[in-house]
């Protein structure tokens, strides 16, 4: 399996607190059958927070050279989950948004109770700008729980759709869990990904959402949203079929 959404990187966000708990995280996460990882910590959308960028890259290098030291079989990716505000179109025209890997996709969050159409503009506004955004964990915000079939235009636009595996499994609410199963349902989920913070809580452990994916959909299906997909999106494929 391939995570494109976890917070593994040590010391930069509410992530693992150390490099000892992010190595147990890459741990935990192989032996459930991940292979590769993107890290993706907290960036606040915004022109002032680039310089914690610096800081994130530093870890994202100390971590590498302690999985290759320690021989935890993760293959590491750089990336960040970028929070939506109104100043993230200018990042967004400056060419600076933080990619997943060294592709033009850009993991995106939003505060839980904001508007749909907010969030549809900002999402427009960084696809106007050579971005593929890529819209995580959408069955935890709010206006989505009221209408999934929303995000039929989402899904029109091109924008990827990642469901997080503690929804779907009802570790994040019933509201959470109900949205994400209808997504599914109506095929607009192209990803599950951890959005792991610790190796206790919310953890990077996959094969329990796994072994659901096979039993709810099919075997087919799971490979599609844990493996396949993941892997398209990091190697700056489309995931609707295009190169």
């Amino acid at each position: 399996m391939i995570d494109i959404h976890c917070h593994i990187l040590h010391g930069v966000d509410d992530g693992a607190s150390s490099l000892e708990e992010a190595l147990e995280m890459a741990r935990m996460a192989a032996f459930s059958g991940v292979t590769e990882i993107a890290a993706t910590p907290h960036f606040r959308g915004e022109r002032e927070f680039l310089e914690e960028r610096a800081l994130q890259e530093s870890r994202y290098q100390e971590l590498k050279e302690a999985l290759e030291r320690w021989k935890i079989p993760i293959r590491l990716h750089q990336g960040a989950e970028v929070l939506c505000l109104p100043q993230t179109v200018e990042l967004a025209e400056m060419g600076e948004l933080p990619t997943l890997g060294d592709t033009n996709y850009v993991l995106t969050e939003f505060y839980f109770d904001e508007s749909f159409d907010f969030m549809d503009e900002i999402l427009e506004q960084i696809a106007l700008n050579g971005y593929r955004p890529v819209v995580a964990h959408p069955e935890r915000y709010a206006s989505v729980q009221r209408e999934p079939r929303k995000l039929h235009r989402w899904a029109r636009e091109g924008y990827v759709l990642q469901l997080n595996k503690g929804s779907i499994l009802g570790a994040l609410g019933s509201r959470a869990e109900a949205a994400a199963h209808e997504l599914l349902a109506l095929g607009l989920a192209h990803l599950i990904a951890s959005d792991a913070h610790s190796s206790y809580t919310r953890t990077p452990h996959m094969s329990e959402v796994q072994r659901w994916a096979e039993d709810a959909c099919d075997p087919e299906c799971a490979e599609i949203l844990l493996r396949e997909n993941p892997k398209r999106l990091l190697q700056g494929r489309g995931m609707f079929g295009e190169s």
